[in-house]
């Protein structure tokens, strides 16, 4: 029986309580439409809107219980000015009064709107420009046992068109791929890759939007070859010889071109004109000509001896 009174009272309570006043809080999700073709919004813009409103108990907890959740569209070519042509950055603002009377019509009658936060939207405005630019591959690459790259990573297309804030789009000369990652390569690798994610930060837009990244991979081997010692900027009443007058070269070769290695396609040099004048007795040979798909090039040895003789 006393609790048969206790839920009756608390019944009577409540009913009393939803037939007064209160103030609440609801959120609103906004999105927006019709941006300007030629424009480009550079700030960000508010995602939602907290109104504090006013009503009966019983109208704010019907509102409450809808099971859709609030939310509105702002059309951006209603607000003045938003379509016209630019020189420069512009800023817009958009009272957040100006779409109080729709949000009403969706609250009833009975409520009443008090506060609507943010208070106005402001809409930080850029020329749109587009331009080719130069792509720029990132990425980091671990190989099996003996394979090295072969050649250079090749970006098809070689330029891509971005469109974006002219403000951002003048300066701009070049673009980067998302940073890549390849595991243990042992074979040429094809792949298609998007552009850094920052970029859609910035309001950049890339056509086309992903490109292909060619890897050519190839199975090294070490080698090593005798060159013969070459000598530049001798005077012709002088004859030099070093010794000893050839040297091994040791490098990393492609197993593909293996077949085609001569020495012919090496030169290696001493210079006459290193000689200082406390005549130092070992002069560095450079290596001027080699192929270029070869690797980790030594040289032994790396100085040489050398006699010098004045002809008759």
């Amino acid at each position: 029986m006393f609790l048969f009174c206790l839920s009756l009272s608390t019944f009577f309570w409540f009913l009393n309580a939803l037939g007064k006043k209160f103030t609440t809080d609801v959120v609103y999700q906004v999105s927006y439409n019709h941006f300007p073709s030629n424009k480009v919004v550079l700030n960000e813009l508010p995602k939602y809107f907290k109104i504090k409103i006013k009503g009966l108990g019983f109208d704010l907890m019907t509102y409450k219980l809808r099971i859709r959740k609030p939310s509105f569209n702002i059309n951006l070519s209603k607000i003045d000015g938003i379509h016209q042509p630019i020189d420069s950055i512009q800023q817009n603002t958009l009272a957040s009064s100006s779409f109080a009377s729709y949000i009403s019509s969706q609250l009833g009658d009975n409520i009443e709107i008090k506060e609507i936060y943010p208070d106005s939207i402001h809409f930080l405005l850029d020329i749109k420009k587009e331009k080719l630019v130069k792509i720029i591959p990132i990425t980091k690459i671990n190989f099996e046992k003996q394979y090295q790259l072969f050649g250079k990573i090749q970006v098809k297309p070689l330029t891509t068109t971005v469109r974006g804030p002219s403000s951002i789009i003048d300066t701009l000369e070049q673009v980067y791929t998302d940073r890549t990652f390849f595991q243990n390569l042992s074979k040429t690798v094809i792949k298609s890759v998007s552009f850094n994610k920052r970029y859609a930060q910035i309001q950049l837009e890339f056509n086309p939007s992903k490109v292909i990244l060619y890897v050519p991979v190839e199975k090294y081997t070490e080698t090593s070859i005798m060159v013969n010692i070459a000598y530049i900027n001798v005077p012709d009443s002088i004859t030099m010889k070093a010794i000893p007058n050839e040297i091994e070269l040791k490098f990393l070769i492609p197993l593909s071109k293996m077949e085609s290695l001569t020495s012919t396609k090496f030169r290696a040099e001493i210079d006459y004109k290193k000689i200082n004048e406390d005549f130092n007795r070992k002069l560095k040979v450079e290596i001027n000509e080699y192929p270029s798909f070869i690797k980790s090039l030594t040289l032994n040895p790396v100085k040489v001896e050398y006699i010098l003789r004045k002809q008759n």
